[in-house]
């Protein structure tokens, strides 16, 4: 796939592309409840299919168990769904739930508190406060779920399937996603300068990369 293909790719998804960040960009309104959802989902796409992630994350969210995480009803829906390591991720979403519900200095009641910790003026120490606190969430995944609500204009998500084609792009010298967050935030410099380059934004290059390498424009 040359920048040509890239950019007839980009042009053939472009509506679909574009409804999809759309969607993104509408969930900064969202409550807490929909956005520990999205957590979730983020969460269980480790090592697991996008698609089967949502949909576990779709039947917790339908079957309210996500309003009272239970780790063995969580575990139960993952397995049933085909999400790896469905007992570490179940153990992952309580402990998210229950620290995410703590009362703070400036919300005395108990319950989820997402929204308050998004700092759209300074999404970067944002996505720090998330991958430091959040189990389950590395630099990807803190990424990714930020996308996945709206921010993080400039955030590269590197999963094994866009580094795969961005190395093949010779943008990323390694076809494996980065190890740490000193590689990653080194990689996803290399990634914005790319993005600026063929003058693709880099939350739609995710989703053309990932659609490239899936035939879908997903999540």
């Amino acid at each position: 796939m040359n920048r040509e293909d890239l950019h007839q790719h980009y042009s053939e998804k472009r509506p679909e592309i574009e409804s999809r960040l759309e969607e993104f960009k509408a969930l900064r309104e969202a409550s807490d409840k929909r956005l520990f959802k999205e957590l979730c989902f983020v969460i269980f796409t480790s090592q697991s299919s996008a698609e089967k992630a949502w949909e576990a994350a779709e039947e917790l969210d339908e079957k309210n168990i996500l309003a009272d995480p239970s780790r063995s009803r969580i575990e139960s829906v993952l397995e049933q769904n085909q999400v790896l390591h469905e007992k570490r991720k179940a153990e992952y979403i309580v402990e998210n739930y229950n620290f995410l519900s703590q009362p703070t200095f400036s919300d005395a009641e108990k319950g989820l508190k997402i929204n308050q910790r998004i700092k759209p003026d300074d999404l970067e120490k944002t996505r720090d406060w998330f991958v430091e606190n959040i189990k389950g969430l590395g630099m990807k995944g803190g990424s990714h779920f930020l996308r996945n609500i709206g921010y993080g204009n400039r955030f590269a998500i590197l999963s094994s399937h866009t580094v795969s084609v961005l190395h093949e792009h010779d943008v990323l010298k390694f076809s494996e996603p980065p190890k740490n967050r000193k590689e990653y935030l080194e990689a996803e410099k290399k990634v914005q300068a790319f993005s600026d380059e063929i003058g693709i934004g880099i939350q739609a290059l995710d989703l053309i990369l990932w659609s490239y390498r899936t035939e879908k424009v997903f999540k």
